[in-house]
């Protein structure tokens, strides 16, 4: 039905009409197809029969001129030979018609930011040298005309059209057209593509461990969240660097659209400090580098989150404060501190300034007091009542 349906579009203009007769079809059936083909179909009630049969069977195409002669009889269904006898017997002939062959570019897959120079092939069909516009569409971002001059009957052109350059991402429609004025026939016309424009970009959006601080001795999987904001699923390397003392890779494929989770082989901070952290992805290709790198900083702490000292030492597990008889003792590892330790009240003010070893705090009245010691930029509260 939809190869007739075409035949019936380029000929019906010019005295041709297409009937279907249906001989088993019930009427749901037949309106169903009337519904998608405008033509005239026909239910045979008896009389179909013993007219057009041939040798005790009905063929299934006929062709059959003005005056009622039966000009073609077929059971296949060969579209050129019956175009052929029908464009013999038309009341009115076929003079002009140019159409599009072929989609030369874009087509298939091109990378973002290519730059294509769009083209085609025509022909044309009948015997009349003809001068024309041809479109070429791509999406909705590209819509461009070239003139044909001067195309012999019966030969093919190839068509260029101005560069286009890939940046709108996905699945784009393109379409080219020969817009010759009395075009008899419509059908060759126009074809289709589809062009996919492909956009390389994976991200490192988090580093999900380590935090910003880790215990000594803890053991540690480096994590980060990847994820492909391309159109193309790719292979993601992650690589994972720690200070200068720990590096790891890991490979993970992924889909376009999607995130996962890279877990990077384990790692034990035993050395205290601050040390930069720093993750980079890489696929086949990349067209958004800036977003490729994440980078951080994580403090290693002692157990119980005691941190280095500002000069290079250790506050000590034991670092804390004894209140005894009205004297608060400071222990050992204070007097490797350069900054000074104050004693604050419930409030948070400042009561007195503390001196390593034993401190007179008995003028002060009962309540809750706080310790407040530093070491460089940290800081500790130690609760003395």
């Amino acid at each position: 039905m939809p190869r007739l349906h075409a035949v019936q579009l380029d000929y019906g203009s010019h005295g041709f009409t297409s009937i279907t007769i249906n001989l088993q079809d019930d009427w749901p059936t037949i309106l169903n197809y009337a519904r998608q083909y405008a033509s005239l179909y026909l239910k045979d009630n008896g009389t179909v029969w013993p007219v057009y049969r041939q040798n005790g069977y009905i063929p299934t195409n006929y062709v059959i001129d003005t005056s009622g002669i039966v000009r073609y009889v077929t059971e296949s269904f060969n579209e050129a030979a019956m175009r052929a006898v029908i464009e013999q017997w038309l009341p009115d002939q076929i003079d002009h018609d140019v159409g599009v062959n072929r989609i030369v570019a874009p087509n298939g897959s091109v990378d973002s930011g290519t730059v294509v120079v769009p083209a085609c092939t025509v022909y044309n069909y009948r015997s009349f040298t003809e001068t024309y516009p041809v479109r070429m569409r791509i999406g909705t971002v590209y819509d461009t005309t070239v003139t044909v001059v001067g195309h012999a009957p019966n030969t093919a052109r190839y068509v260029e059209f101005p560069a286009w350059t890939a940046l709108t991402r996905g699945q784009l429609a393109v379409t080219c057209t020969t817009e010759l004025v009395g075009d008899d026939i419509a059908t060759n016309d126009r074809q289709t593509a589809l062009v996919n424009v492909n956009v390389y970009d994976l991200a490192v959006t988090a580093i999900l461990a380590p935090g910003d601080s880790v215990d000594s001795g803890a053991v540690v999987a480096p994590q980060a969240e990847i994820r492909n904001f391309g159109t193309v699923a790719d292979m993601v390397r992650v690589v994972f660097t720690i200070g200068g003392f720990y590096r790891d890779s890991v490979s993970i494929p992924l889909q376009p659209g999607r995130c996962d989770t890279a877990v990077l082989r384990s790692w034990t901070p035993w050395e205290p400090g601050s040390f930069p952290v720093r993750c980079t992805v890489w696929g086949r290709w990349e067209m958004r580098p800036e977003n490729n790198l994440l980078t951080g900083m994580v403090r290693v702490v002692g157990a119980g989150g005691i941190e280095e000292a500002a000069n290079g030492g250790f506050l000590k597990a034991d670092v804390g404060a004894s209140v005894l008889r009205g004297t608060l003792e400071l222990g050992p590892a204070f007097c490797n501190l350069r900054t000074e330790t104050v004693l604050l009240d419930a409030g948070g003010r400042k009561v007195m300034v503390l001196r390593p070893g034993r401190n007179d705090v008995s003028a002060l009245p009962p309540g809750v007091y706080y310790c407040r010691f530093g070491a460089g930029v940290t800081r500790k509260f130690v609760k003395a009542e």
